[in-house]
């Protein structure tokens, strides 16, 4: 008990001391709605201002560019030269960001429903189109992308994630649909777990998903059965979950009006929170990298934290409690 009260008192000085920065957009607050980190930069889903680049470098991040996008920037996954941005409306753009400095759209296709989240995996892109359920794209030619497939889910799809031949959907009030992708072409449904109030993302580790459960906190589902998936553990958070993403053996939740929790989830049938911290506005959505979370917000538009004390971490993948 002494141990875990240590800890707790630990990480919630890390946690409080240790933020970063924040970057807006001028005058007015920016929207932030999700976030990806490759290189040197971050890529920030800002709403109905478009796709902005980060440069995540100084102790103050710096934008370096916008992209006006068609609809509203709602996701963004970058990879290699391009970063793959959810439109809203407009379905998915795709923008070359070779130069970060100076990136552009230079290809795009409209979905059928209201894109809000994409991944990408090999060729291909999955799209989570809220009441068009999952789009799957062929990316091979980023100029002309073409939908290849889709697939209705009984709710809308706010958030999705590839791992091996799988698309786990985040599909509101739908919980998770787990959707077999081995054929893109030819996507189907193999099983789904109900989610109490409303599923708005997912991750995999391993063979557990973590869905956020928007205001019925944090699940966690056995997977190493993709047929026949069960909750192993639950934990409520204090806002409303909406972005997860783990590092070492901890899952960051964006947690709407209640900031960043901070979860163990070294034994997923007993997760529990273990440290917060309170965001200048909405947290919407988090990426982790190293020891950092990378927080998209509203209010403050991209925060960087460092959640972790490096001094305390053991082989890497591990953290010391």
């Amino acid at each position: 008990m002494i141990r875990r009260i240590a800890l707790l008192i630990k990480c919630t000085v890390i946690f409080s001391s240790l933020i970063l920065a924040t970057t807006g957009a001028g005058a007015e607050d920016l929207p932030g709605s999700d976030v990806f980190v490759i290189g040197q930069h971050a890529y920030l889903a800002g709403g109905s201002r478009g796709l902005y680049v980060v440069d995540i470098r100084p102790a103050n991040p710096k934008q370096v560019a916008v992209v006006q996008t068609p609809g509203e920037a709602n996701g963004v996954f970058a990879a290699g030269s391009f970063a793959y941005v959810a439109a809203g409306s407009a379905g998915l753009q795709i923008i070359g960001i070779r130069n970060p400095a100076s990136p552009s759209i230079i290809g795009s296709v409209d979905t059928p429903g209201n894109a809000r989240n994409v991944v990408v995996f090999g060729n291909y892109a999955c799209v989570a189109d809220a009441r068009a359920g999952l789009q799957i794209i062929n990316i091979r030619n980023a100029e002309r992308p073409r939908i290849m497939a889709s697939i209705d889910t009984p709710g809308e799809a706010y958030h999705v994630h590839v791992a091996a031949n799988h698309a786990y959907v985040a599909d509101g009030k739908g919980g998770l649909q787990i959707i077999n992708i081995r054929r893109p072409a030819e996507p189907r449904i193999v099983a789904s777990v109900r989610a109490p109030r409303e599923a708005r993302a997912v991750h995999v580790i391993s063979d557990h998903a973590y869905v956020a459960d928007y205001s019925n906190g944090i699940h966690a589902i056995d997977i190493s059965n993709p047929d026949r998936p069960r909750v192993v553990g639950s934990v409520d958070t204090p806002g409303e979950a909406q972005g997860i993403y783990p590092l070492y053996n901890l899952l960051v939740v964006a947690d709407g009006t209640r900031g960043l929790q901070l979860l163990n989830i070294r034994d997923p049938k007993s997760l529990r929170i273990v440290a917060a911290y309170a965001t200048p506005g909405e947290s919407r959505n988090v990426y982790g990298l190293a020891s950092k979370a990378f927080v998209a917000g509203l209010g403050f538009g991209l925060g960087v934290f460092e959640v972790i004390d490096r001094s305390s971490l053991n082989t890497p993948g591990h953290f010391l409690y």
